[in-house]
């Protein structure tokens, strides 16, 4: 009896069939060996580049306080021997600071110049009231029959003040600010100054504040033929340096630290320049081993 054709049939596929399970078995078994086999070579070059990034992290961290004690011992040295390094370089300078915004004070400034020989005639701070036309006119021109045109009631009031404080004469109009709470004034207006520190910084942006403010201070001085540098703090959240720059003054950024505070005496005593830490500064600190005279004609 001839055997049935689809019994071929089926008997040829099932052993291809066959055949091909057998190939993916095999082929299964040796891609799960392979496969291993890379797991295993990529968690030993894991563990490899690991320890390689310990050992750089403890390399950075040794590095880094080492960094910082040497940074701990320039410091020390700095606080223990600044008051020396500007003792007598401003000795007989009489010296006035107004602090153009109360938001800041600069307290420790006056110490400073003090231990470099220099006088603080008195500090001034000019308070928010005085933008406030109306309050001026009402207040201070109306009570002194003084004149005055309404938009230049402000810059009126300021260039008098800076006069006064310059040349050590309290007017009528200076007292009627101190008395209504305009400006604050520590020490007395009674001599005259050498010399001009003006105080800036805010918390917020007053961009007209600067105009109607510390340029008019600061033209003032200069055509009185006085000497003026701006300063603020390290930290303030609006800074004046940038306005101060433009303005053509010498800038202080961080006399709130002892480097500031010796940038200030040695720039005071004839380094003119931009000191300190932010962008607008153009040097950390005056060259100290260099007379002024010479300084100035370096820059």
């Amino acid at each position: 009896m001839i055997p049935n054709m689809k019994f071929y049939v089926i008997s040829i596929v099932a052993i291809f069939a066959a055949l091909g399970i057998g190939i993916y078995i095999g082929f299964t078994l040796d891609a799960q060996s392979i496969i291993v086999e890379q797991k295993e070579d990529i968690a030993a070059k894991i563990e490899e580049r690991f320890d390689f990034l310990s050992d750089e992290n403890k390399r950075l961290k040794g590095a880094i306080e080492a960094v910082e004690k040497e940074k701990d011992m320039y410091k020390d040295f700095i606080d223990s021997t600044y008051e020396q390094i500007v003792k007598g370089k401003l000795n007989g300078l009489k010296v006035a600071i107004i602090e153009t915004k109360s938001d800041y004070m600069y307290s420790g400034v006056g110490q400073i110049l003090e231990t470099a020989g220099a006088s603080i005639i008195n500090i001034t701070t000019i308070n928010d009231r005085i933008l406030n036309e109306e309050l001026l006119a009402e207040e201070v021109y109306k009570e002194l029959d003084i004149s005055a045109v309404d938009n230049q009631l402000i810059s009126k009031a300021l260039v008098e003040l800076t006069h006064s404080i310059l040349a050590g004469e309290e007017t009528e109009l200076v007292s009627k600010l101190i008395e209504k709470g305009f400006i604050d004034v520590v020490g007395l207006i009674n001599k005259s100054v050498d010399y001009v520190i003006i105080a800036g910084g805010s918390t917020q942006e007053e961009k007209e504040r600067l105009n109607l403010i510390d340029k008019v201070i600061i033209d003032t001085a200069k055509a009185l033929d006085k000497q003026v540098i701006g300063i603020e703090k390290e930290n303030t959240n609006f800074s004046y340096m940038e306005a101060y720059k433009k303005f053509r003054i010498s800038t202080v950024d961080n006399v709130n630290s002892n480097i500031g505070k010796v940038s200030l005496v040695l720039a005071m005593e004839g380094r003119p320049g931009h000191y300190g830490v932010k962008a607008t500064a153009e040097e950390i600190t005056p060259k100290s081993n260099l007379p002024p005279i010479e300084y100035s004609k370096e820059r």
